[in-house]
């Protein structure tokens, strides 16, 4: 669970979360553009802070950034796509409720089998059990505060699936976090119905703008997404970098 980091003195940054996580020391490249004395300068800290991984975001466009970054060893692990619309007022979705503490338990089993598209299932180093803990945890602990509202949606009495919910106050900027439907209950409207309620969620806590984040394979949630009225942002490109220690 990493956050935006643009503008640090140093090269990079110790993400003590992930690194807490995966029992390995990992690292983000600050800012979004890599030339050869950058570099030089990550891979110093690197190496200073026996650094196992290093992410790096970079614009998609930047054709400058990707060859260094390629050149050097950082592997495309992801296209990141983030889509944005401005917040409009919406009434209750039917099938959408705040979450319950007898929901987790159905929701982290969701969570273990739903976010495969996602840049550390495609990224061979991170065994794939740890990548379902990896959403396991972040779903358990989003309803245990970390997201500002977990939203669940119903199919037949039970919970089948779940939005989480932000709210940056200072900027009235609302996001999704994490999105996902059981498999056997797709098909029945429900991500649409979870979207819609985010997105009256967010109006209703006073945002005037929603973005989201998702995968550039994952063509099935961004057109959703734009059904739901986003349009794309931005994209960026996801890289990891191994360090053989």
């Amino acid at each position: 669970m990493t956050t935006d980091i643009q503008d640090k003195t140093e090269p990079c940054v110790l993400l003590e979360w992930d690194s807490e996580f995966w029992k390995l020391a990992i690292g983000r490249v600050c800012g979004v553009r890599l030339g050869t004395e950058r570099l030089a300068d990550v891979d110093a800290w690197a190496k200073a802070h026996d650094i196992h991984c290093l992410y790096f975001l970079a614009p998609a466009d930047d054709r400058d950034t990707v060859e260094v970054a390629e050149e050097s060893g950082f592997r495309l692990v992801d296209v990141r796509v983030e889509l944005t619309q401005t917040s409009t007022e919406l009434g209750p979705v039917a099938r959408v409720r705040p979450h319950r503490t007898t929901d987790v338990r159905t929701l982290r089993e969701i969570a273990r089998a739903s976010h495969h598209l996602t840049r550390f299932y495609t990224d061979p180093h991170f065994p794939r059990t740890r990548c379902d803990d990896l959403y396991d945890t972040w779903i358990a602990r989003s309803c245990e505060g970390w997201a500002d509202e977990v939203l669940v949606a119903e199919l037949d009495g039970r919970p089948a699936g779940y939005v989480t919910c932000h709210l940056d106050r200072a900027s009235s900027r609302g996001s999704i976090g994490l999105i996902a439907v059981s498999a056997d209950a797709r098909g029945n409207g429900l991500g649409r119905d979870l979207v819609l309620a985010s997105l009256a969620w967010c109006c209703d806590e006073g945002a005037t703008e929603v973005s989201v984040v998702t995968q550039g394979a994952n063509v099935a949630a961004q057109r959703l997404f734009q059904s739901c009225g986003f349009r794309t942002y931005s994209t960026g490109l996801w890289f990891h970098r191994w360090y053989g220690n």
